[in-house]
């Protein structure tokens, strides 16, 4: 089938699944025909079945939690499978980019690639499709001139002609349809930057060994950063070690902190955590670059390095302990569960900074490898409903939990917030018990007006509880 025709059909499936609709199960519908088109072309433009699951998982995400959060991620999901589409042995960082380019200017590249193409091309155009154009612009214009001349010249014609409303026609419909249209013309006939991926194909993940010795320039130079490097090293393992001395004293001691107390000692650790990493690794990267990878007599700027590293994992865990420490005291929010996070990139970051020093990898290796592994735990955090998970945990392990900031969270706490609220009326202000019966309110009106469309796991469940 043309590419024109299914564009066109699938144009009019986008809108009618999304025009004037929020995301629900029109995205999950979607997905599945957007998946099932890529499979249908050419060979060369088929991907593993790995990356259309995660694609349809990340749309199924979005059925059963549509969030802010579960539709950021179908939307990165979604530029990463075009990405792969098109070039299946790409990595992460550059199938997004792929995905991006053909979301944005596939039209315009294609176009001029065609107008360069033969003469047979340009006829094949012009005796099949410009023909067709021709003939319908030029049926359409003279029905429109006879009906008008018919009109005046049959009273019951012309009473038909005025029963005949146009008001189904909508502009923005038809925007919106060619909007789609444009989408999947992208999909269907994608831009394949093959100069770009050739580069990075050829760009490997290890540093390449000079292929003679040192010159006693450069070996003069490799000895000055060397030397260097090694003592600020020293000085930076030295001052880390006694940061930490006083942050296991802190920990050891037995004290009812305050609010202000555990919030100040959490956020000047993940302060210090983050300016410790970003230098670690920059000055990691910079001192590993090149010759001083190869230098016989390495070693000690080596050992002062993974000293470095360890101690920052160090620092890394005592932040998670404190931050811990904080959750259990005052409950989750967003904030906090973010430090976890960063604690866990942060490992990871300096896992991978070690990989790179003790087995001689490049820049490329950490870009390649850290960008996979933040997609995969985006990926995998999206498959917890962050806003229900906080609300559970402060409503049954938090003797005063912050009622407000619950509140305040996404639309998908509601019905918990009103069955605690039902069952401890004494404990909860009366201004906040308002706020939560208003909220659960708007959240079950807004939920019964959803069209098929609109669909989440929510209509579903609802539905079977209420037979």
């Amino acid at each position: 089938m043309n590419t024109h025709i299914k564009s066109i059909l699938s144009a009019l499936a986008f809108s009618i699944l999304f025009y004037s609709k929020s995301f629900g199960l029109n995205l999950f519908l979607i997905s599945i025909l957007i998946v099932s088109l890529l499979m249908t072309l050419k060979k060369e433009h088929y991907t593993s079945w790995k990356f259309p699951t995660i694609y349809l998982l990340s749309a199924l995400l979005v059925f059963i939690t549509p969030t802010n959060y579960t539709i950021f991620v179908h939307a990165m999901a979604f530029l990463l499978f075009i990405g792969k589409s098109i070039a299946p042995n790409s990595p992460i960082y550059l199938s997004w980019s792929i995905g991006v380019m053909n979301m944005i200017v596939a039209s315009a590249i294609n176009y001029n690639e065609r107008t360069k193409g033969t003469e047979t091309t340009k006829k094949e155009i012009s005796n099949t499709t410009i023909n067709y154009i021709k003939g319908i612009i030029a049926a359409i214009l003279l029905l429109f001139a006879f009906s008008l001349l018919y009109k005046n010249a049959n009273p019951v014609f012309n009473e038909v002609l005025t029963q005949i409303s146009f008001d189904f026609i909508s502009v923005p419909w038809l925007f919106f349809t060619f909007i789609g249209y444009v989408l999947f013309q992208h999909i269907l006939r994608p831009y394949n930057p093959k100069d770009l991926i050739e580069q990075d194909e050829k760009i490997g993940n290890n540093l390449e060994k000079p292929k003679q010795s040192f010159s006693l320039k450069t070996l003069k130079k490799v000895k000055e950063e060397h030397t260097l490097g090694s003592i600020i090293f020293i000085a930076l393992n030295v001052l880390l070690v006694f940061f930490l001395t006083t942050d296991v004293i802190y920990l050891l001691q037995e004290n009812s902190s305050i609010k202000v107390s555990y919030s100040s000692s959490v956020h000047q650790g993940v302060y210090a955590l983050m300016f410790s990493i970003i230098c670690a690794i920059i000055l990691i990267l910079y001192f590993f670059r090149g010759n001083l990878n190869f230098y016989k007599k390495n070693k000690q700027l080596k050992t002062l390095t993974f000293l470095w590293i360890g101690l920052n994992v160090i620092l890394a865990l005592f932040t998670c302990i404190k931050n811990y420490q904080y959750v259990e005291a005052l409950g989750l929010t967003y904030k906090r569960i973010g430090v976890f996070v960063y604690i866990l990139l942060t490992l990871i970051g300096l896992i991978t900074t070690y990989i790179k020093v003790n087995q001689l990898k490049n820049f490329y290796f950490l870009l390649r490898t850290n960008i996979t592994i933040l997609f995969s735990c985006l990926f995998i955090s999206a498959l917890i409903p962050w806003d229900k998970a906080i609300t559970e945990y402060n409503l049954t392990q938090i003797y005063n939990p912050d009622i407000t900031y619950l509140i305040q969270l996404g639309v998908t706490n509601s019905k918990q917030l009103h069955t605690y609220s039902s069952q401890n009326k004494g404990k909860i202000k009366e201004k906040d018990f308002e706020r939560i019966n208003a909220k659960y309110s708007s959240f079950l009106k807004k939920e019964s007006e959803r069209t098929w469309q609109e669909y989440t796991l929510y209509q579903l469940t609802d539905n079977n509880n209420k037979q």
